[in-house]
């Protein structure tokens, strides 16, 4: 029979035994700890301050502009900004669809220029009441006494800056919007200044802000809305009126067909310059409303100063 014996001395079993059970026990150890870990690491995070917690589950609320210069101005102060109206079309042609009221319904501030130049959407600020709506013609009658009621508020930098003012505030966020706005006002009060006599026409009744604001000499327009197209009585009149040669500069616009002014300038001396209420081409940036001014005034200079 085969018989199968230890060959090591007694010491060295005992030795090996000895390691053995050390072993044993560290493995046991380091165990238990990586066991142990993920629960300690779970209850830090159960126990971190509410403020921490209630910061990484946060979300950026969402702004909507209802209009493309509405977007520039909430642009300065606002990470990430949609626009309600696309700007191939014009706010006196848009209707609703079904996204656009799902985009209405998921946005937490929307601002907005008033009931009445965006009428389409009073019925919403009704029923989202728990929405921040804010609205640009907010309190234009402070603005000196003015009773000026043209609908394109955004082209008042006053009425602008109180309008970010205030989404600045509902977003709890800090921003130099201000200082930058009024240091371009700044440069474009000086290259309007020797102007202000200069007389000039526009394609609709858009401007009334910003010829008060800048003191120019708008002396009339060929209609008070693309809607309302101007008869052939005012047409002849527009055409006697800008014959006398108090008329500089006639304004058209890129969205609307220039047919109608060419029709009525056709033969005389004066030049023609494109101006564009709602600023379609100027990108939605941080400095998006600063570059408007910048680029409208220097529209007007243009067409108004003297060629040579």
């Amino acid at each position: 029979m085969l018989q199968f014996y230890d060959t090591k001395p007694p010491e060295q079993m005992i030795n090996s035994s000895r390691l053995s059970a050390f072993l044993l026990v560290v493995f046991l150890a380091v165990s238990k700890a990586e066991a142990v870990e993920p629960s300690l690491q779970l209850k830090s995070q159960l126990q971190a301050p509410p403020q921490l917690q209630s910061q990484a589950q946060a979300q950026p609320m969402t702004v909507l502009a209802s209009l493309h210069p509405l977007a520039l101005i909430a642009a300065s102060v606002a990470d990430d900004v949609e626009t309600l109206v696309p700007l191939n079309i014009t706010p006196h042609d848009f209707a609703f669809r079904p996204s656009d009221i799902r985009r209405l319904q998921a946005a937490d501030i929307i601002l907005w220029a008033g009931i009445e130049s965006e009428p389409y959407l009073e019925r919403f600020v009704q029923r989202w009441p728990d929405k921040v709506w804010i609205d640009i013609s907010e309190g234009h009658a402070s603005e000196g006494g003015d009773h000026n009621h043209d609908g394109h508020w955004w082209l008042s930098p006053e009425m602008a800056i109180r309008a970010q003012q205030r989404l600045t505030q509902a977003l709890g966020a800090n921003s130099t919007f201000e200082d930058e706005v009024r240091e371009q006002l700044r440069h474009s009060h000086q290259q309007l200044a020797p102007l202000s006599e200069r007389g000039f026409f526009v394609f609709h009744q858009a401007y009334d802000h910003w010829v008060e604001y800048f003191d120019l000499n708008q002396l009339g327009s060929f209609t008070l809305s693309p809607e309302q197209k101007p008869g052939l009585r005012s047409l002849n009149q527009m055409r006697s009126q800008l014959a006398r040669g108090d008329v500089t500069c006639v304004f058209t616009e890129p969205q609307f067909s220039p047919a109608l002014v060419a029709s009525v300038t056709r033969g005389l001396d004066i030049r023609l310059g494109e101006l564009d209420p709602l600023g379609v081409h100027i990108s939605v940036t941080k400095d998006g409303y600063a570059e408007f001014i910048r680029d409208l005034t220097q529209r007007f200079v243009h067409c108004l100063a003297d060629s040579d």
